[in-house]
């Protein structure tokens, strides 16, 4: 009788032992790995991106998905190798936001031929194989920034201060601001006195020049039509040691806290803002529904390499000194109280 018990108890402990590796067997196949989706930045030394990383990270988060992210810091080589690194981590579909557009394109062939899909997010891929775009239309903003600038000086010295020349965007803006004042220098209107590049977007680079345009032309300057908001601030800066802030109007994008303060303080003119957090939103289901196989349909599209990629073409908005309330801090954007803390209670914006 003790040795059936024994041999009961043996049967049932065997049973219970059976049932529990299948349940974990069950459980485990339950709960698959979560879908990794590849981020590649240019850099994080600008605000704007700051902000996308953190939204699209949250976005892709909710879909389900694990964002890879790596960032370049401003070398091609790097983001290459980060490239390699993240289709060897297995990732579904892979968001670049490239240093050198030119140069990206082996990252998308090298992705291509691993069947991985590529997002080409804010500054397009030109001649590869790209799946979806997500952005703004750069030549557009270009002309905004230079319109606004025109209409209110149509006459005296313009400073052009240029982004990346490895950065696609910062050509297009280029190829809009001058669409915009041919006229002007056709008739003799307006005069470049500066037309220049800097270096991987650099507020330093912005500053040189432009001490050096403000000795050239000692300090007879109109306007400077600034690409984005930190080469805006490189430029204000110059402008201030010749005590010339707030005489010259500055054009700039991004809406950066440092800019929406200069607008505030009357140094800056105005920024081009992008809803970034919708973009980053965009880009995560974009990137999401790729690598699950699928093509997010939209009723815009952008040539590449001759033939059209679906692309989400984000609207823009201009932000002056007078509706920072109504555009960014209405957004959540920026922050109201953070701005107070940066100016005295007169400069408030209102």
């Amino acid at each position: 009788m003790l040795r059936f018990g024994r041999v009961l108890l043996c049967a049932l402990l065997g049973t219970t032992l059976l049932f529990g590796a299948r349940h974990l067997a069950s459980s485990a196949q339950a709960e698959p790995a979560p879908l990794k989706i590849g981020f590649l930045l240019d850099s994080l030394e600008v605000e704007r991106w700051q902000t996308d990383t953190q939204v699209f990270q949250k976005r892709a988060k909710e879909l389900g998905a694990q964002v890879l992210l790596e960032t370049a810091e401003g070398s091609d080589d790097r983001q290459y190798q980060q490239a390699q690194k993240l289709l060897d981590d297995g990732v579904k579909s892979l968001v670049i936001v490239p240093h050198d557009t030119d140069r990206a394109v082996q990252i998308v062939t090298l992705a291509k031929a691993k069947g991985v899909p590529v997002v080409s997010y804010d500054r397009l891929i030109r001649n590869s194989g790209i799946n979806y775009f997500i952005g703004v239309d750069s030549v557009k903003i270009g002309e905004i920034q230079a319109q606004w600038l025109v209409k209110r000086a149509p006459k005296g010295n313009y400073v052009l201060v240029e982004g990346s020349p490895t950065d696609i965007n910062a050509r297009l803006l280029r190829e809009g601001q001058k669409k915009v004042l041919k006229p002007y220098l056709d008739r003799g209107d307006i005069k470049i006195v500066g037309d220049v590049w800097c270096a991987n977007w650099n507020p330093l680079e912005a500053y040189t020049h432009m001490v050096k345009l403000i000795a050239a032309n000692h300090g007879r300057i109109t306007a400077v039509v600034a690409s984005n908001d930190g080469t805006a601030g490189g430029a204000v800066q110059a402008l201030q040691e010749a005590k010339l802030a707030g005489k010259v109007l500055v054009s700039g994008q991004d809406a950066d806290l440092a800019a929406v303060i200069r607008l505030l303080k009357g140094t800056q003119t105005m920024t081009v803002y992008k809803p970034l957090s919708s973009e980053a939103i965009q880009a995560a289901d974009v990137a999401v529904s790729l690598a699950k196989g699928k093509t997010p349909p939209t009723a815009q599209s952008i040539s590449v390499g001759g033939k059209n990629v679906p692309a989400f073409l984000d609207m823009v908005e201009v932000v002056t000194k007078d509706n920072v309330m109504q555009t960014v801090i209405k957004d959540g954007f920026q922050n109201l109280d953070t701005i107070k803390k940066s100016l005295p209670p007169d400069e408030w914006p209102k």
